[in-house]
């Protein structure tokens, strides 16, 4: 089964022997924080983007790499900040927390709808982009009343 991370991506963010130290038995360690890290970002997305397109899986990945590199990074973020969590939770380093806060800091503001996110809309059954319309800074109702 393919994966929407992929092994190299890793190498971007943590030294190998970092790496290897937090995932000793590798797969299902590993398997298991990218599964956490990616129903936590789905639950901030899911209201308005198509999550089956952000994370969708690519074996092996074509050049260049369709997914979104800032999805990439903050879904390495909170993968590896859980995985610190599960071996050594009084060990975090300072940065690895910081980025995971940082991650779900924007995730928040997109769900709030304070930024907009460059990232695949939601479509209906006709292909129809599912969009709220904003007035100004506030939603605004229709009212009908005379």
């Amino acid at each position: 089964m393919a994966r929407f991370l992929v092994d190299t991506d890793y190498n971007t963010l943590i030294r190998q022997e970092i790496k290897q130290i937090l995932i000793e038995d590798y797969q299902p360690k590993i398997l298991q924080a990218e599964n956490m890290a990616i129903a936590q970002i789905k639950n901030f997305l899911k209201s308005k983007y198509d999550i089956d397109k952000i994370f969708e899986a690519h074996d092996p990945l074509p050049n260049p790499d369709p997914r979104d590199p800032y999805i990439v990074m903050i879904t390495l973020d909170c993968t590896l900040y859980h995985l610190y969590s599960s071996v050594a939770p009084n060990l975090i380093p300072e940065h690895r927390s910081q980025r995971y806060e940082d991650a779900l800091s924007w995730l928040r503001s997109v769900a709030k709808n304070e930024i907009i996110a460059d990232l695949p809309l939601l479509e209906d059954d006709n292909g129809k982009v599912k969009a709220e319309v904003r007035i100004g800074s506030k939603y605004k109702t229709q009212n009908h009343r005379w």
